[in-house]
C-alpha cells in the first residue's frame, strides 16, 4: 500500500508491529517495540509511549500530547493521519518516519 501521510511530530524512523489501541481497554496488548496506532493520546497513555517504538495518531499536531511525549522519549511520531486505526491492520509490520510524516506497511 502507499504511504499514509500525516504531520511529522518527532524525528526518526522505526519499523515495528502496528498495535491498534482505541482506548484503555487495549493498553495491555501493547508490547515493547510495538508501534502505537491510536485516535489520540492523553496523560493516561504516557506509560504506553515509554515502551512503544513509535506512535501514529488520527488527530493532533506538533503540540499534541503524543508529539511532546514522543519527543521526550525520542521515538518517531506521525500525527493527524485520518482514519489510521481502520486503515492499518493490527499486527502489520509498519515503518513510521517521524521526519517525513509518513507511515508505510512493509
Amino acid at each position: 500500500a502507499g504511504a499514509l501521510v500525516g504531520t511529522p511530530g518527532s524525528r526518526g524512523a522505526v519499523t515495528g508491529t502496528a498495535r491498534i489501541v482505541r482506548g484503555p481497554g487495549d493498553f495491555a496488548r501493547v508490547l515493547p517495540g510495538d508501534v502505537l496506532v491510536c485516535p489520540f493520546t492523553d496523560p493516561a497513555w504516557t506509560p504506553l509511549l515509554r515502551i512503544a517504538a513509535g506512535v501514529v495518531t488520527e488527530t493532533g499536531g506538533v503540540l499534541s500530547h503524543a508529539a511532546i511525549v514522543a519527543r521526550e522519549h525520542a521515538i518517531p511520531a506521525v500525527l493527524g493521519v485520518p482514519d489510521v486505526t481502520s486503515r492499518l491492520r493490527d499486527g502489520a509490520l509498519v515503518t513510521v518516519d517521524g521526519t517525513a510524516g509518513t507511515v508505510t506497511t512493509t
